[in-house]
C-alpha cells in the first residue's frame, strides 16, 4: 500500500498505513483496527477516511459494523471479495490451503463478514484475469482480476463500482486506480436532502 499512499500524499492527503497479520482471524484484525486508530488520535471527530486492498476491506467492513464512526466515512475498496472468495472455499477443502488462509477464512474469505453499511463507498475491480487464482481449479466465475471474481465485488451497499484493466496485485501499483482513488475521496460531498419546511403564509 505505501506506493499508493505516497500517491494519495502528493495529492495533499495525510496517510498513514495500517498493517496486520493476513493469518489472524478477521474480526481479531477488525479489534487491532480499532485499538490501532484510538492510539494515533483517529477517533470520534477525526475519524478518518479508508482504502483497503483485497482481504483488509473484510477487516474494515466488521470493524465499521463493531464501532460505526460518527459520520459516515468515504471508503475505497480495491478487490475485495465482499461475499467471500471462490479461490479461498477450494483451497480450504486442502490442508495445506487452510495452513495458508488461517484465521482469514473465519468471518472472511469464506463468506460471513458483515455487511457494508451504506454510504459513500467505491469498490474497483479488476478484470485483467492474471493471478494465482487461475491455478486453482473452480475457484473463479466470470470475469476476474486473477485472484477475485469481479461478481464477488457487488454489493448494494456501494455508491460507486468500477472494473479497471488491472489484476489483483497490479491495482496497488496502478496510476488509474490512485487516480479514481483519490478523485473519489476528493469529491465534494453530497448535498443534504431537502426538508419540507412550512408553508409561507
Amino acid at each position: 500500500m505505501r506506493l499508493l499512499a505516497r500517491r494519495l500524499r502528493r495529492a495533499g492527503f495525510e496517510t498513514r498505513c495500517f498493517g496486520y497479520p493476513s493469518r489472524e482471524p478477521v474480526p481479531a484484525n477488525a479489534r487491532r483496527l480499532s485499538a490501532w486508530l484510538a492510539e494515533q488520535g483517529l477517533t470520534g471527530a477525526r475519524a478518518p477516511h479508508f482504502v483497503a486492498h483485497s482481504l483488509g476491506g473484510l477487516v474494515l467492513a466488521h470493524f465499521l459494523a463493531r464501532q460505526p464512526p460518527p459520520s459516515p466515512p468515504r471508503v475505497v475498496l480495491l478487490g475485495t471479495p465482499l461475499h467471500g472468495s471462490g479461490v479461498a472455499r477450494q483451497l480450504a477443502r486442502l490442508r495445506i490451503g487452510r495452513w495458508l488462509l488461517g484465521g482469514a477464512l473465519t468471518a472472511g474469505l469464506l463468506g460471513g463478514a458483515p455487511a457494508l453499511p451504506p454510504g459513500r463507498i467505491l469498490l474497483i475491480a479488476g478484470r485483467r484475469a492474471i493471478g494465482p487464482g487461475r491455478l486453482v481449479p473452480g475457484g473463479l466465475a466470470g470475469p476476474s482480476d486473477g485472484t477475485v471474481a469481479v461478481d464477488e465485488t457487488r454489493s448494494p451497499a456501494l455508491a460507486d463500482h468500477r472494473i479497471l484493466p488491472v489484476n489483483h496485485f497490479g491495482m496497488l501499483i496502478s496510476r488509474q486506480v490512485a487516480a479514481e482513488t483519490i478523485a473519489f475521496l476528493d469529491s465534494p460531498a453530497p448535498a443534504p436532502p431537502k426538508q419540507d419546511g412550512p408553508a409561507p403564509p
